[in-house]
């Protein structure tokens, strides 16, 4: 046996392989990796969307804490004004609104930055004493502030308003004063100027790209490190409806957007916007979770790519090497075995079995082939010795003949051996065929031909014109149609041309339908009417060879027009169509 490399294999042509869509065991695979890689994929997908919500609460709750960090130092402002009033409210002076109340407030305004006025408003809502003189006399009776200072002990905090004494905008603040019997006593204020706002956002240091909007409830503008962001914010806030401790978001007029924590200073009249562009806070969560997307699919590919590249080399090719193999048996190679060095352990068990299919397909065509050939032997001795039995019966029977009287006798006896004649000659051709169980008809009905005119000794005047096909017959069909035409010849030479009259037989086999063949021996001789035969030996026998082949003889004459001898019988080439192959279930092997 010789073993056959993986680059020595014959060159058989591999048919092409269907197209199987995901049916094919590398799709299968990457089919398979997939959903079991889903799981891991779903769970990072919910990871990232639960990383980027707590980056988002994280940012939201950093955003509210700077918010709060940066209204600190304003708050503090309102703080220290708070504690200045509540100062002078515990003087009696003050409260009572005696002459020193003014020189009081007056003292109390000496060094201290922010405010620019203090004074005591009594019940009716009438400046009566005030740090600034020019102040004094004014009525704010109907003011907001101090209609919500009659209702609160906390400071009230309005939000800007024009100032009656000098027409700048400031913001006032008030607390409420009460009588020891605890009715109202009108109220102590305190007016903060709008510039020191700006000066403290200078002095809070503000992170690089972040933005700071101080603005009061009705949306004026009090300071803003950026007056391109700040007018989106307060808008945003407003919108919103002022919520303390809100985080929210807004749109610049360049299309950023801005993210910002909302913190409202004493009284809920002031507030304080502090906010980070979208794409800065966010860039990190972004990246977090696009990681946390494009992990899983990444791991998918490589995932693919190992099974791409591991089905190619340890499966795909090893398959294709083996089909290759078995190609080669298929054409008839079976000294072929296959060299699987390095193959998994599964398909060197395959190539194997594939090499012991060999062995024993090898040893069975061998004891196949002996079997034929003594077949062969056989049937060729066989055919040998009928042919020699059948000489030596023709041989008696000539003898017979010649030492019969009667003519009537010698006729039959000689009718006999062309028919023995026949058979022997079928015989003969078979014995020098190689193989003896067919035999070309056209060569048996030229010879057989040839013979019945050469044993009536009138070829001068009658001739035979044999228009056959080659065509392979088995020897059983040979035989009927031999004997079926030594009959229709001998009755020919016998009735259709008396007195040696010249003519033309002619012998030829067509289709005549679709699956049957006609042989036609057809003569131009004296002819006869049809109620004159059909009860004769031959007749019967022509019958009966016709019957035999599964066929039907007939015969047509006409009286000075001739003879037709015709036998329709089936076409032994036309087979039926072989039985579609059955496949067997995988459990039916188990």
């Amino acid at each position: 046996m010789e073993n056959a490399a993986r680059n020595s294999t014959p060159d058989i042509a591999l048919p092409d392989e269907p197209q199987r869509g995901w049916t094919s065991l590398r799709r299968r695979l990457l089919l398979i990796i997939t959903i079991a890689l889903m799981p891991i994929v779903l769970v990072s997908i919910f990871q990232g969307l639960a990383r980027a919500q707590r980056d988002v609460d994280d940012v939201r709750a950093e955003l509210n804490e700077d918010a709060k960090s940066t209204a600190q130092d304003y708050q503090g402002v309102f703080n220290s004004g708070e504690q200045i009033l509540r100062a002078m409210g515990s003087i009696s002076d003050v409260r009572q609104m005696t002459g020193n109340c003014d020189g009081i407030l007056a003292d109390a305004m000496v060094g201290v930055s922010y405010f620019s006025n203090l004074s005591r408003i009594d019940a009716g809502g009438t400046l009566v004493c005030s740090a600034l003189p020019l102040a004094k006399g004014i009525n704010i009776k109907n003011a907001s502030t101090f209609l919500q200072a009659q209702k609160t002990d906390r400071l009230v905090v309005s939000a800007v308003v024009n100032s009656s004494t000098s027409g700048q905008k400031v913001i006032g603040s008030q607390i409420a004063l009460h009588r020891p019997d605890g009715g109202f006593d009108g109220t102590l204020g305190i007016t903060l100027e709008l510039h020191w706002f700006d000066d403290l956002l200078r002095q809070h240091k503000v992170p690089a790209g972040a933005a700071v909007a101080v603005f009061d409830r009705n949306g004026v503008l009090l300071a803003a490190n950026d007056k391109t962001v700040a007018p989106a914010l307060i808008a945003a806030s407003r919108q919103a409806g002022l919520p303390d401790g809100a985080s929210l978001s807004a749109g610049d007029a360049n299309g950023h957007t801005w993210h910002f924590g909302l913190a409202a200073l004493t009284g809920h009249n002031i507030f304080v916007a502090y906010g980070e562009q979208e794409n800065r806070l966010f860039g990190e969560t972004y990246l977090h979770v696009g990681i946390d997307f494009l992990l899983p699919i990444f791991m998918i590919l490589f995932a693919w790519g190992a099974i791409w590249i591991a089905t190619d080399r340890q499966v795909t090719h090893w398959i294709t090497y083996l089909r290759r193999i078995a190609s080669a048996y298929r054409s008839g190679h079976y000294t072929i075995r296959p060299d699987l060095v390095g193959a998994p352990a599964e398909f060197q068990q395959l190539g194997d079995a594939m090499s012991d299919m060999a062995d024993n397909i090898q040893d069975r065509d061998r004891r196949l082939r002996e079997a034929v050939t003594l077949k062969s032997t056989l049937i060729r001795e066989i055919h040998h010795r009928v042919k020699n039995n059948l000489q030596i019966v023709m041989s008696l029977l000539s003898i017979q003949a010649t030492q019969v009287k009667d003519p009537g006798a010698r006729e039959a006896l000689m009718q006999a051996q062309t028919r023995i004649n026949a058979l022997a000659l079928v015989h003969r051709i078979l014995n020098e065929l190689e193989d003896q169980s067919t035999l070309d008809l056209k060569q048996l009905l030229e010879e057989l031909s040839r013979q019945i005119a050469e044993g009536m000794g009138d070829t001068d005047h009658v001739k035979i014109v044999v228009d056959v096909p080659s065509m392979v017959v088995a020897s059983g069909t040979a035989v009927a149609l031999a004997l079926f035409t030594v009959e229709a010849l001998t009755n020919i030479y016998k009735h259709a041309y008396p007195l040696h009259a010249e003519g033309v037989i002619r012998v030829s086999l067509k289709p005549d339908s679709p699956g049957k063949l006609k042989l036609a021996i057809a003569d131009d001789g004296v002819g006869f009417h049809m109620d004159e035969t059909g009860k004769s030996v031959g007749s019967r026998l022509i019958r009966t060879f016709g019957a035999q082949l599964g066929g039907v003889a007939s015969v047509t004459s006409e009286a000075g027009h001739g003879t037709v001898v015709a036998l329709t019988f089936p076409d032994p080439e036309h087979k039926e169509e072989a039985a579609a192959p059955v496949r067997v279930p995988q459990d039916a092997l188990t």
